[in-house]
């Protein structure tokens, strides 16, 4: 089943039509198991094409496999020969050629000159013919230093690229038609959209049901995943290792870092810039800080939704799952699991606003996140620099309907943002996956507080 990816197929078709007046160099990129294979394999079908998975291996190796998958099979000297046979072959093609190369970073590792002769090819034998080159990676560090940033050889070469991201909440649930919104939500919480995360598990079933099932077997899929995503990126993931375990058991000041790792200060904030670039964890700021690269307000977090389930949930009881002892597991760690699920709801709960927005019901407001001080905290805030309006929004993973006490709360803290003017227009919602009691309805209608039942917006 393929779901989804309306943009990204748009893209390539765009370019498809480009390439039959002149060659297309594509660098499609994406952490692990994000659907890259799927989504180009899909554009491919019925049109002509080359596809080649790259697999670890010698250099000598890479160039006989690669020259394997051409009709009819040949043999190369070099990369150059290959290259011209290919701008030979596409002499007088009547629909362009998509030239596939999936997991390029294998071919660099083989070869540190291999992005060289890429240009090379590129640039003497395809560049004039209907072809469409498309160089996949998911070392996303790999393909920033080879593909994409200015000091690469092919640099100058591309014609566009596409950093291919996890499906949202809505495009998520597609794989589990008929679950109950927890179900699904719950489930999101840990796969964070990861097209091949999320076909593991059964809708049908509630989260534990799921984890017992399908992660926490000895030799499931998933029981590895982290310890693979980490060698796809670095040689020697020891210190980053090490970090993401301090974040992922709630150390998330830098000073915390510091004192839980041992690594110095002087060298932690290369590590974390480096994860952050690979999107493995992410620093927030309120959203109402003025500059938040200048921020020392910063929380750093796990950005990836399972990394952040493994190093909370599976990584501090590995003796228990080892054992077995899995009602034991869920007994002795239930809570932590219910607060992954209430904090994922609470981050997705922008993605209900915004399409809210779309829908024309709730005003637009260009910025949306978290808020916080010492001693307050708004899930989320949404700004509106121009028209001078601001929106709070409280989330509740509660399974009884809520109440007025829950929007009376939110009004407290909502004049310790410091934002806009004093005459800045104010806006309020709340979010409950167990609705609203009818005085709370009542309330919301006469005062004009937006009301969102698990994940739409109601009307009061």
């Amino acid at each position: 089943m393929f779901i989804n990816r309306v943009n990204e197929l748009k893209w390539l078709e765009e370019s498809y039509k480009k390439a039959s007046k002149e060659g297309q160099l594509l660098i499609i990129y994406g952490k692990r198991r994000v659907g890259k294979t799927e989504l180009v394999k899909h554009f491919i079908k019925n049109k002509p094409h080359i596809y080649h998975v790259v697999e670890k291996g010698t250099a000598i190796d890479q160039l006989k496999t690669a020259a394997q998958v051409l009709t009819p099979p040949a043999n190369f000297q070099n990369w150059r020969e290959m290259f011209k046979f290919l701008g030979d072959k596409l002499t007088g093609q009547k629909k362009p050629l998509v030239l596939v190369f999936d997991e390029f970073p294998y071919l660099v590792e083989s070869d540190a000159a291999v992005p060289s002769y890429f240009q090379v090819g590129w640039d003497e034998y395809l560049k004039d013919k209907k072809v469409m080159v498309v160089l996949m990676g998911s070392s996303i560090a790999m393909m920033y230093k080879h593909a994409l940033i200015k000091s690469s050889p092919l640099y100058g070469r591309r014609t566009g690229q596409w950093l291919l991201e996890p499906f949202s909440f809505a495009e998520t649930k597609k794989f589990y038609p008929g679950a109950s919104f927890e179900n699904n939500l719950s489930l999101f919480a840990i796969t964070g959209g990861i097209p091949a995360y999320a076909r593991v598990f059964d809708g049908g079933k509630n989260l534990r049901e799921n984890i017992a099932n399908f992660i926490l077997p000895q030799g499931s899929f998933l029981s590895v995943e982290p310890e693979l995503l980490l060698a796809d990126e670095f040689t020697d993931p020891r210190s980053f290792l090490t970090i993401l375990k301090s974040i992922g058991l709630g150390k998330t000041k830098f000073s915390e870092i510091i004192q839980d790792t041992g690594i110095e200060a002087t060298a932690l904030p290369g590590y974390l810039k480096t994860l952050i670039n690979l999107r493995l964890i992410s620093k927030e700021v309120p959203v109402t800080e003025p500059i938040p690269e200048k921020s020392k307000k910063g929380n750093y977090a796990l950005a990836d939704p399972f990394l952040r389930f493994y190093f909370s949930f599976i990584f501090p009881n590995n003796s228990l799952i080892k054992n077995g002892e899995f009602e034991a597991l869920f007994a002795r760690r239930g809570e932590v699991l219910t607060n992954l699920v209430a904090k994922s709801y609470e981050e997705t709960a922008g993605e209900f606003v915004k399409q809210a927005m779309r829908d024309g019901k709730v005003p637009h407001f260009n910025q949306l996140g978290r808020w916080w001080e010492r001693d307050a905290e708004i899930d989320l805030v949404g700004l509106n620099k121009e028209q001078n309006e601001i929106l709070f929004t409280e989330v509740k993973w509660s399974n009884k309907p809520i109440g007025t006490e829950v929007l009376n709360e939110l009004k407290a803290k909502a004049p310790k943002v410091v934002w806009g003017d004093k005459n800045r227009r104010e806006y309020f919602a709340l979010v409950s996956k167990g609705g609203f009691n009818p005085k709370l309805i009542e309330v919301a209608k006469n005062e004009g507080v937006y009301l969102f039942e698990e994940d739409h917006a109601t009307e009061c």
